[in-house]
């Protein structure tokens, strides 16, 4: 066979995973027949008082359940891996470079107009910039520029020479704002900057150090708090923050397949139901090939320089160091308050990435700032069927506002 599709990276591990707890359902069985842990926790439990042939019947449509839930997963895995879609969207032109940064320009493709805003986008650092251009009919950039907006992005590439030693910090003093800069002086207007998720805390650490070249800030799912309650299960315990620091030191970047394993674990079942849905799907269907086009997307992962690694897992998610205004670009320490920028926030109610109370203390710092809620969730209101009415109308609508003041 044929592999046309990038390989799945964390296949493995999902896989081991969800079967794992499909074919755990003997002991659990028995837990119930019993009432011991992990179900005696006070809910009804009909086995309790089940015949011997209730009993049995229940076992045999258990067993029927983890074997059909099985058997659609690996159709649907199947189908993906064997597709023979490829992306052929044409790429902007780039137009300035920096290590393995590039300035992307979708402004080609506006309408002529002396009055335009000019907009950055900053995507996320472990996540490939092309899911705000994932297809022509699903493009934000390109939408943005039919609306007379001009469109720029600021693709990362993979770290190189240039980058190894990066963390966080670095790639904002030493890419995005001279990024910045050179984009002020050749538009010869001040510009707004838009950050998706962690694109957004490199867009707010930006926004402190070159508040005078801006316009406006927009933040789209960006984190903030990771001592939310969601986010919980995964506050390591101290003693173990050592060791984790050395092990990531040890290497010279974190792969993209490891990155890629702990946003699984944010939500364990999503890989067996979003396979399994996409196994029921007509082949040649829209929805099938909008499935695969994001698919790619996600499996196109961009690994961490060890620096970037021990910032966002150690600094971030394990000291909270952001919501304590403990990190520091440039000298300077990155308070939200310290912001006067016309600021918008896209903050998904339904977003198992980064959990609404996570990002909800961000815009709740900045005073004056605008919030919109998508009803999709992480990714969904960048590409999902109303993303052009949740986000993009109203993001065009706002910097058009602050572009006229």
């Amino acid at each position: 066979m044929t592999i046309n599709a990038p390989p799945l990276p964390t296949l493995p591990i999902q896989l081991l995973l969800t079967m794992g707890s499909w074919l755990s359902w003997p002991f659990a069985l028995q837990c119930a027949k019993s009432a011991l842990p992990p179900l005696n926790i006070g809910l009804k439990n009909p086995l309790l008082n089940a015949t011997a042939k209730q009993a049995k019947e229940f076992e045999a449509a258990l067993q029927e359940e983890a074997k059909n839930r099985a058997s659609s997963l690996l159709s649907g895995i199947y189908r993906y891996v064997e597709s023979p879609y490829q992306r052929t969207i044409k790429e902007a032109p780039v137009i300035w470079q920096k290590g393995n940064a590039r300035l992307l320009d979708y402004g080609v493709h506006a309408k002529a107009s002396a009055n335009q805003p000019v907009v950055l986008f900053i995507p996320s650092l472990i996540n490939r910039y092309y899911i705000l251009d994932l297809e022509e009919e699903r493009s934000l950039l390109r939408f943005l520029a039919d609306q007379d907006v001009y469109p720029l992005v600021l693709d990362w590439g993979k770290p190189g020479d240039f980058e190894r030693e990066f963390g966080c910090g670095d790639y904002v003093t030493e890419i995005l704002n001279p990024a910045i800069d050179f984009i002020h002086t050749a538009a010869q207007q001040k510009i707004t900057l838009a950050g998706y998720c962690m694109g957004g805390i490199l867009a707010l650490a930006a926004a402190r150090l070159r508040p005078k070249l801006l316009a406006g800030l927009a933040l789209f799912a960006t984190p903030w708090d990771f001592y939310c309650k969601e986010f919980s299960p995964f506050i390591i315990d101290q003693h173990w923050m050592g060791s984790i620091e050395a092990m990531i030191e040890s290497q010279q970047e974190l792969p993209a397949d490891v990155i890629h394993s702990l946003f699984y674990l944010t939500d364990p079942w999503i890989f067996e139901q979003k396979f399994r849905k996409f196994s029921n799907l007509q082949p040649e269907s829209r929805a099938a090939k909008d499935f695969i086009a994001l698919e790619r997307w996600v499996n196109d992962g961009v690994p961490m320089t060890a620096n970037v690694a021990k910032d966002c897992l150690l600094g971030w998610a394990q000291n909270n160091s952001l919501m304590k205004q403990k990190w520091k670009v440039g000298g300077k320490t990155i308070d939200p308050a310290a912001i006067r920028l016309p600021s918008l926030f896209a903050i998904p109610k339904n977003d198992h990435v980064v959990p609404f109370d996570c990002a909800i203390t961000l815009r709740n710092s900045m005073r004056g700032s605008q919030v919109i809620h998508p009803g999709a969730g992480h990714v969904g209101m960048i590409v999902g069927t109303s993303a052009k009415r949740e986000l993009w109308m109203p993001f065009a609508e706002w910097a058009h506002t602050i572009h006229q003041g």
